[in-house]
């Protein structure tokens, strides 16, 4: 294709230093992923939606193609040919299709595009995977409608992966009543209690008693970036654990 995109959007997130892998919500998209067209991953800003799918998507079976959404990716051409760019980079060869063909025109036809996309996904004889990371900035109404298009006529082994801090403006309700959408919302993300021990001590290197972790993750509300800022300061040694006057808000 002759259009210059970003290479860093279409790989997979490193993995940084203060991480705990989350193994009950990582086998919870193991079970979810293959058997539905769409899993939403949707909750507010520091939550560990990226973190999260950048470990399953490294970890998994699966061939994941994965898409970091900008604001100025609200041009459904520049989004189908980024979305193209991150179906090659996980099964090459793909972009010599006529999809391929049609993305590396100067204006395609986006109906086209829309055919000649599920008809190269549907020669595909394996699962593959999409994951758009920060879905929620995409506010272009013809991109949702292409993406709905997408999830209405793909075949089941095509499966989409939204990671976005607001619900998409996508028909959720008619994939919920077909059975074809599963869901990780903000009380799935939370940290237990178990979790916020495990990062305070492995991740963050912290020496807390349980007692003050549990009680830091009450308050907290399991909220990530907040136990991350909570282990800055300790780490810092701005105060003592039982000192920290934090809440969820």
């Amino acid at each position: 294709m002759n259009t210059l995109l970003l290479a860093t959007k279409l790989r997979v997130p490193p993995q940084t230093q203060h991480v705990v892998r989350r193994a009950r919500l990582l086998d919870a998209l193991d079970r979810a992923v293959p058997h539905h067209k769409l899993t939403l991953v949707a909750a507010p800003a520091g939550y560990g939606k990226t973190t999260l799918l950048a470990q399953w998507a490294r970890d998994s079976q699966l061939p994941a193609a994965w898409l970091s959404i900008g604001p100025e990716d609200n041009d459904i051409e520049r989004f189908f040919r980024y979305l193209m760019r991150s179906w090659e980079e996980a099964q090459p060869g793909v972009g010599e299709s006529p999809l391929g063909v049609l993305l590396g025109g100067m204006i395609p036809d986006m109906q086209t595009v829309l055919t000649e996309f599920v008809n190269a996904a549907s020669a595909v004889p394996h699962d593959t995977v999409f994951v758009l990371d920060d879905y929620h900035l995409i506010e272009d109404e013809s991109i949702h409608r292409a993406m709905a298009f997408l999830l209405d006529h793909l075949p089941p082994h095509v499966h989409f992966v939204l990671a976005s801090r607001a619900e998409p403006p996508l028909p959720l309700s008619r994939y919920r009543a077909r059975r074809e959408l599963a869901e990780l919302r903000a009380d799935d993300l939370q940290f237990r209690q178990d979790e916020a021990a495990d990062f305070l001590h492995d991740a963050m290197g912290l020496d807390v008693a349980r007692d003050e972790a549990d009680a830091l993750q009450e308050r907290l509300e399991g909220w990530a970036a907040g136990l991350q800022m909570v282990g800055l300061t300790l780490r810092r040694g701005l105060t003592a654990a039982s000192n920290v006057a934090v809440s969820g808000r």
